[in-house]
């Protein structure tokens, strides 16, 4: 049997008012697509540094840190890539303009003059000298004098790994991560371990560390650190500065670590505390 003439008529007409919706709401998110699109792209390194930055279950880039650089980034008008990488590869990307910027501490030599710093420090990072068992606590920097020291590879520690390195009477060891480093620690394999507080306190399983006691070392600064091979890398340092403030402001949030005085065991080397952060300014 033959088919209604209106009935198909009105089969073609509902057929072509979805159409025309569909075409409609694509021409109206063409300019959303297309501002998307406009904005510049900014790769951002970051390394395990729990809970400041780090890679999650999901191969995501998580932590506070983060976080704050995501947002300061979107509020300055960019999209953002975040790429995951060991710290030494953080050097030497920023070195080659391979990215942009690294969510990290400030006051690196070997970055000196190779980086821009932002003037805005969100964060404060302490470093610590970890032990166990009979191991006395610091008082000054020279009882570090005839021990056994283990440091995190790739950790320049504001240039006191290599101030160490110069001393005849320390004997350094060197590990990957947070948790072999307490795993040396439990073995004896060093005194003291050298580590920041937070990322510690962030490794799994670090309380199963029986009498796992620190002494405090010194207090170091994190900002957002530019490469100076990028040509924008100033406009970046700029526009991250702007932003951080007006979501400071936004946020109500007052606390600032832009002109810091970082406090130090007694006795630490007074070269590395007069060192300025790396690659402030111009």
């Amino acid at each position: 049997m033959a088919a209604s003439p209106s009935l198909c008529n009105g089969f073609g007409y509902r057929a072509y008012q979805r159409v025309r919706c569909v075409v409609l709401l694509m021409v109206l998110s063409i300019p959303a697509f297309v501002a998307a699109a406009e904005k510049p792209l900014l790769r951002i390194g970051y390394v395990e540094f729990p809970p400041y930055e780090y890679q999650n279950e999901a191969g995501e880039a998580a932590g506070s840190f983060i976080e704050l650089s995501q947002r300061v980034a979107e509020e300055a008008g960019y999209r953002v890539e975040f790429v995951y990488l060991p710290i030494s590869r953080i050097y030497l990307f920023l070195q080659q303009g391979r990215i942009d910027v690294w969510p990290g501490l400030t006051g690196i030599p070997m970055l000196e003059k190779q980086v821009i710093v932002s003037a805005s420090h969100p964060i404060r990072v302490e470093l610590a000298a970890w032990f166990l068992g009979d191991t006395p606590p610091l008082t000054q920097f020279d009882d570090l004098r005839g021990k056994r020291l283990i440091l995190i590879s790739g950790y320049t520690y504001g240039g006191l790994a290599n101030y160490l390195k110069g001393l005849d009477d320390v004997e350094l060891t060197y590990t990957t991560n947070h948790r072999s480093a307490l795993d040396m620690l439990q073995r004896d394999r060093g005194d003291y371990l050298l580590d920041y507080v937070e990322p510690i306190k962030s490794t799994p399983g670090h309380d199963s560390f029986k009498g796992l006691q620190h002494s405090f070392v010194r207090e170091r600064i994190a900002g957002w650190i530019f490469s100076r091979e990028r040509p924008d890398a100033v406009r970046y340092r700029d526009e991250f500065d702007a932003a951080y403030q007006r979501l400071r402001e936004r946020d109500g949030h007052s606390t600032d670590f832009s002109s810091p005085a970082p406090g130090t065991l007694p006795g630490f080397p007074e070269s590395l505390v007069r060192q300025a952060p790396a690659g402030v300014g111009e």
